[in-house]
C-alpha cells in the first residue's frame, strides 16, 4: 500500500511539471511565429553614381523587435548588407562601379529579428528585386491648324560617365489620351536618330493628350514621359 501512494504521488508530481512546461513553450512557439519584411522596391534604377532608395520594414514585424539584417550578393559576387535597428533601416546604396544589373534576393540574417535580450522574435523573410538602369523621355509638339508635329527626346543612365546619355536606334511607342478620359492608345511608333531624337507628324483635327513609351531593354528600365496638350 506504502508503495502504491509512493508512485501514484511521483506520477502526480510529474503530470504537474507537465503543465507548468506547455505554457512556456507555447508562448515561444507564438514569438518565433512572427515574420519580418523588408520592403524593397521590386524595381530598383539606377540613376547617379551611387543612387540611394529607402527601404522600410513591413507592418508584419513585431514591435519587440530591435534589430534584423538582410543581404544581398550580386552576380558579381559583391555584398551589401542592411542592418536595420529600432524599426528603421540605412536604405539600400546601388553604386555603379559596385553593383551590376540583373535580379537579385535580398536574405534575412539566420537569427532573425531579435528583441533587447538578444532573443529571437521574428523569422526575417526574404526580399526579391531587380536592378536596372535609368531612362528618361520628353515629347514636345507644335500644333498649327489640324497639324501637329513632335519631337521626342530619349536617354538613359550611361554608367561609363555617370550621366544620362541620348539614346540612338531606341523604338518609342507615341500615346494620345482623348480629353475627359482615361484611356490611353498608340498613335505611331518611331525609331530615335543618332541624336536620340525622334519626329512624327499627323492631323488629328482636336486637341488631345500626348505622352511618349520607352520600352525596357534587358539593362534598362521602361519610362513613360511627362504628358502634354495639343
Amino acid at each position: 500500500m506504502k508503495l502504491y501512494k509512493t508512485t501514484l504521488a511521483l506520477l502526480a508530481l510529474m503530470a504537474s511539471s507537465l503543465v507548468m512546461v506547455q505554457p512556456g513553450q507555447a508562448a515561444t512557439t507564438r514569438a518565433t511565429a512572427a515574420t519580418c519584411s523588408f520592403k524593397v522596391p521590386p524595381r530598383l534604377a539606377m540613376s547617379a553614381a551611387n543612387t540611394h532608395y529607402a527601404v522600410p520594414l513591413g507592418s508584419d514585424c513585431p514591435a519587440t523587435m530591435v534589430k534584423g539584417a538582410w543581404t544581398a550578393t550580386f552576380k558579381n559576387g559583391n555584398v551589401e548588407s542592411v542592418l536595420c535597428q529600432n524599426g528603421k533601416c540605412p536604405g539600400v546604396q546601388l553604386p555603379t562601379n559596385y553593383v551590376p544589373v540583373g535580379k537579385v534576393t535580398w536574405v534575412g540574417d539566420a537569427s532573425g529579428g531579435v528583441d533587447q535580450n538578444n532573443q529571437k522574435v521574428a523569422t526575417l523573410l526574404p526580399a526579391y528585386t531587380e536592378v536596372r538602369f535609368g531612362s528618361s523621355a520628353s515629347v514636345n509638339a507644335g500644333r498649327k491648324g489640324t497639324r501637329t508635329a513632335f519631337l521626342t527626346t530619349v536617354w538613359y543612365f550611361n554608367p561609363t560617365t555617370n550621366t544620362y546619355s541620348r539614346w540612338a536606334g531606341r523604338k518609342l511607342l507615341l500615346q494620345y489620351q482623348e480629353i475627359g478620359t482615361t484611356t490611353w492608345k498608340g498613335l505611331a511608333y518611331t525609331t530615335t536618330n543618332a541624336s536620340g531624337q525622334a519626329a512624327y507628324t499627323y492631323y488629328p483635327g482636336r486637341t488631345r493628350r500626348y505622352r511618349v513609351y520607352v520600352p525596357a531593354s534587358t539593362s534598362v528600365w521602361d519610362y513613360y514621359s511627362p504628358t502634354i496638350s495639343r
